[in-house]
């Protein structure tokens, strides 16, 4: 199940990864006073990455995917403005253990005209 779908902006792309606060409710609960947890996220090629997701105190609970990993990836995978981040959420039925995704897509041009997306797969 797709969780959301973000053209990645200049502060995702040199600070954090900014999501709406509807995609909440698709992350594991944040108990008690918790605001921050360790989000496993697998890339494409089956490398895990741990992300800091951060959700603001008090009412307005609008979560980020922050710290040195999110940057480190973005950096890894030579992401830049105008790429398209996809965050998805697996359950396995059998076990009912949860995985999350990440796909990337690369912004496609032709003589200056913008004609969508392609899958992005970086290789070192």
């Amino acid at each position: 199940m797709k969780i959301f779908s973000k053209k990645l902006t200049k502060t995702d792309v040199e600070n954090r990864l900014c999501i709406k606060s509807k995609s909440l409710a698709f992350f594991p609960a944040f108990e008690g006073g918790q605001h921050a947890q360790v989000l496993r996220v697998e890339d494409e090629e089956g490398k895990e990455w741990r992300f800091r997701l951060i959700i603001r105190r008090g009412r307005y609970r609008k979560p980020v995917l922050s710290a040195a990993n999110w940057l480190r990836f973005i950096k890894s995978k030579q992401l830049e403005i105008g790429f398209k981040v996809q965050l998805f959420r697996e359950e396995d039925e059998a076990s009912g253990q949860v995985k999350y995704k990440i796909k990337l897509k690369k912004p496609v041009s032709l003589f200056s005209k913008f004609l969508g997306y392609a899958p992005y797969h970086f290789a070192c």
